[in-house]
């Protein structure tokens, strides 16, 4: 009835229902002066002057109003309207509409579709705007995911994050990570090609459980070996509505194989698999998520919820997932790279030890014992009131550098490395049979004057004379044996300075007649020089050639292409020997110049040379006397007395077993 006039409000519910424009609207409360009209989403409240009026009574409406889908219609006759405060009320962004009465149908119906029209596309806009920020706050969680993945390389949390951050983006209950490994436990198989999938992380919101490490066959028979098989995500919205194997819609046979769920009271319904691909296309995990929850739903513990709070993995669910697993692939990969160079430059680190030690088998062991002592120490300056402190790769960094610190003696001459005597044992036993000749000239000259006297002299004066060349003979002899043994002694090193050397001087000054007939040194200026060495076994010389390894091994670990982490390594291992008084090697530097971990390494390997197992130039120090022999060193101003003080207060050689 368009020519109805409408006025009150029981004339406006009864042109509700039926046909036209105000049959799809309808009454969704009222009471005394307002009525609620609904369409849809969209609520308008008609408020007549008796509310309108009464800020107690519109105030309610006010508030409905400013939730967003809710506007108030003001009623009333012209004058009515003319005398409201509006502008009062429709502060803080209330919607406010007035509407004059009497009007007629349409005029209603004009009114009432121009405001649901104007709600609606309100209402479109915030679902856009919810839509944006969404999409900007998975975007943002993506690049934070991202940013996270790349920073770590501890495998275990790398997939800890990757799984929980994955349940984050879909919304899933629960999930499952394998790891795609060779085959490497197949002694009958000679595919190397063969993979095998390896459980490494589960997660579960709902339901605590401790799922065993076990490994699984990469098969079509499986769902995440399939996934692995296709490289494809697969995406099965309930396992438990798949039909009976037979069918041709259930190739892994799930229902016939509850017992998992069965045992820790858990349906796994919706299911998404996704696989994890590296920068080389190759699938090297798979991300299992399952159970997508319903919006509110925080966890899944009774039977029913598995009905009513489990939706399928929709399609935003399943792109983002898969974009965080191509995230997490590269991550993955860059991890296992890592432990690869890792691992390989940790080889290279011990062959090359090793190859060290080898050419010397007497100090075997001597790099990895500095290496312990040395890390140990910084460990404890780091926890003391020292200037000093540990960043995270820096144990890394003084543990390469001590292992690496003798690298250079492969630049020195093997037979220099190894002396073990003042004399090598070639010149040793040179000097040795030449005064053998020497004693045996001096018996031959004994025994050709005593045959002289028996063809020249008188029977009565032989006997005298025979006994005179006896007893002179002995006293050289005798003379020629205590050289000889002299010089074996003089010839062994000794740990501290010593003197009474000066006698191989006198005996090099002396001469034998050689078997040519020439006059010969009993020592040559080699041998004597040598034995005259005051400390070790070493000549000046000598010593030089064995020092140089410092630099050697400063020139080969410069041409390493160390990581940012590692720069500090060269310089730390080439270190090693300065003294802080700048009297030390190769570079005289002097204590504000070697780094903190270098004066460390040098109280590490004197400690350690002094106590190591009884080598062919020294015995083995006992630790209180090579304590005090560093000690010394430190009263001398040339070791840091600091670090000294602290490897002796927290006992650091207790780092490592030390054979004394």
């Amino acid at each position: 009835m368009p020519g109805v006039s409408i006025e009150t409000r029981e004339q406006v519910r009864s042109v509700l229902g039926g046909d036209g424009r105000l049959a799809d609207w309808s009454v969704g409360a009222e009471g005394p002066g307002f009525l609620e009209l609904a369409r849809g989403p969209v609520h308008l409240v008609l408020a007549w002057p008796e509310v309108w009026r009464d800020r107690a009574l519109v105030e309610p409406h006010l508030t409905r109003a400013r939730s967003g889908n809710y506007s108030l219609i003001l009623v009333g006759r012209g004058e009515e309207l003319a005398a409201a405060d509006i502008e009062q009320l429709a502060e803080d962004g209330v919607r406010i509409t007035p509407l004059a009465v009497p009007t007629s149908q349409g005029a209603l119906a004009l009114t009432l579709g121009s405001l649901a029209d104007a709600e609606r596309r309100i209402l479109e806009r915030a679902e856009v705007e919810l839509a944006l920020e969404r999409a900007m706050y998975e975007k943002d969680l993506l690049i934070d995911i991202g940013r996270a993945l790349s920073q770590l390389r501890d495998r275990e949390a790398l997939y800890n994050l990757i799984l929980r951050r994955a349940r984050e983006v879909t919304g899933a209950d629960a999930g499952t990570i394998y790891e795609v490994v060779k085959d490497e436990k197949s002694e009958d198989n000679p595919d190397p090609e063969k993979r095998v999938l390896v459980f490494v992380e589960s997660q579960n919101d709902s339901v605590e459980m401790q799922v065993k490490k076990f490994e699984m066959p990469v098969s079509p028979k499986s769902i995440a070996g399939t996934c692995v098989l296709e490289g494809e995500v697969i995406n099965i919205p309930d396992l438990y509505a798949l039909d009976a194997p037979g069918s041709g819609t259930n190739p892994w046979g799930f229902i016939h194989d509850r017992s998992f769920d069965t045992q820790h009271g858990y349906q796994t319904r919706s299911m998404l698999t996704v696989p994890m691909i590296s920068a080389r296309n190759q699938v090297i995990g798979v991300i299992q998520l399952i159970n997508k929850r319903a919006r509110g739903a925080n966890k899944l513990t009774q039977p029913a919820d598995f009905d009513s709070k489990v939706l399928p993995f929709d399609f935003v669910s399943s792109r983002f997932a898969f974009t965080l697993a191509s995230q997490a692939g590269i991550a993955l990969e860059n991890a296992l790279l890592y432990k690869e160079v890792t691992a390989l430059f940790e080889g290279f680190v011990d062959a090359s030890v090793t190859a060290i030690e080898a050419r010397d088998p007497t100090t075997s062991g001597h790099s990895r014992r500095v290496a312990q002592l040395t890390v140990q120490l910084a460990e404890v300056a780091d926890r003391s009131p020292y200037d000093f402190r540990l960043g995270p790769d820096d144990p890394d960094q003084i543990r390469y550098a001590a292992l690496l610190h003798d690298f250079g003696k492969v630049g020195v001459r093997e037979h220099v490395l190894v002396k073990a005597k003042k004399l090598y044992e070639h010149d040793r036993a040179l000097v040795e049979a030449r005064f053998d000749f020497i004693r045996k000239s001096l018996e031959s000259e004994r025994n050709e004057r005593k045959l002289r006297y028996l063809l020249e002299a008188s029977r009565d004066q032989v006997a005298a004379q025979l006994e005179a060349v006896d007893r002179e003979a002995e006293v050289k002899l005798k003379e020629m044996d205590e050289i000889i043994k002299f010089v074996l002694q003089a010839n062994q090193p000794t740990v501290l300075e010593q003197g009474g050397f000066e006698r191989i001087a006198d005996i090099a000054a002396r001469t034998f007649v050689g078997a040519d007939g020439q006059a010969r040194p009993y020592l040559t200026h080699e041998e004597a020089t040598a034995l005259q060495v005051m400390r070790g076994s070493l000549t000046e010389e000598e010593r030089k050639e064995i020092e140089s390894h410092v630099s050697y091994t400063y020139k080969f670990l410069k041409q390493i292409p160390w990581s940012r982490n590692l720069l500090g390594v060269p310089d730390i291992a080439g270190a090693h020997h300065e003294k802080l008084d700048g009297t030390g090697y190769p570079q005289r530097k002097t204590a504000i110049e070697i780094p903190p971990a270098a004066k460390m390494m040098t109280i590490s390997d004197i400690y350690d040379a002094l106590t190591a197992s009884d080598r062919p130039y020294k015995r083995a120090v006992p630790r209180d006397k090579a304590l005090d022999i560093i000690k010394s060193e430190v009263n001398g101003k040339k070791l840091d007395a600091a670090l000294f003080d602290l490897f002796v207060e927290a006992r650091v050689w207790e780092a490592v077993k030390v054979e004394s």
